[in-house]
């Protein structure tokens, strides 16, 4: 099922227990695809404690420093967060599974346990997602959070099997364009921007990716962003 290429990033992870919570709940729905950004864990004893017959989900995670070595292949990045910024597009786990349909496994992106993600990693997100909870307690355990995205995958994917219920083969995802060519389309724009008098004028820390986000919400395709890199250079390197 595509929904085993599902990439789990967890950005700062700081507990050991909560660690080896996520790789229990991804290998109860089938996920094994794990990378940790700027791990704040000294020790993985707990761990492994904790990943109950799951050991080979962290013994296979990817470890960086960089969030945009983790991202860089993905064509399809879904941040959580239970602040999304204004006019970002908002969907509840369901509907990530539901659009999956479409878009093909996500990259799902966690903030870490205290702080969840910034408005940095929020900007290069094409979609954020949050959990419905109760006003009485919204804050969800990082491994619960993980547990319930994934069973909400599992659950859509064995729906759309080909055959399960007579339907036919859902229709091959259209490709979009990965977030290293998003990341390569925002120096250029940042390159151009920089040379003009834009610069001149006083921006938010993160006006380039503000400017970005839209770009990210509409899935631009490879051809969209290459026509648009040669936009961009024309404006900068005019003869």
């Amino acid at each position: 099922m595509a929904h085993r290429d599902t990439h789990i990033v967890l950005l700062q992870p700081r507990g050991a227990s909560n660690l080896g919570a996520v790789a229990r709940a991804m290998k109860n729905f089938g996920l094994h695809r794990l990378t940790i950004v700027g791990s704040r864990i000294s020790s993985w004893t707990d761990a492994y404690r904790m990943a109950v017959e799951s050991g080979d989900v962290l013994e296979g995670a990817v470890s960086t420093e960089s969030i945009d070595s983790a991202i860089a292949n993905a064509t399809w990045i879904v941040g959580t967060t239970n602040r999304p910024l204004p006019g970002q597009r908002l969907l509840s786990p369901r509907q990530v599974a539901e659009r999956s349909a479409e878009r093909g496994a996500p990259l799902l992106l966690f903030g870490c346990e205290e702080s969840g993600l910034g408005n940095h990693e929020l900007l290069r997100c094409h979609d954020l997602s949050m959990i419905p909870t109760a006003k009485e307690q919204s804050s969800l355990n990082l491994a619960q959070a993980v547990l319930l995205y994934a069973s909400e995958l599992y659950v859509a994917a064995i729906a759309r099997e080909p055959g399960q219920h007579g339907e036919a083969p859902a229709p091959a995802p259209v490709p979009v364009a990965s977030a290293a060519m998003m990341q390569h389309l925002e120096r250029c724009l940042a390159e151009g921007l920089l040379a003009s008098i834009w610069a001149g004028k006083s921006r938010p820390t993160d006006a380039i990716g503000e400017l970005m986000q839209p770009f990210y919400r509409a899935g631009l395709t490879e051809a969209e962003v290459r026509a648009w890199l040669v936009a961009l250079r024309r404006i900068v390197h005019r003869p």
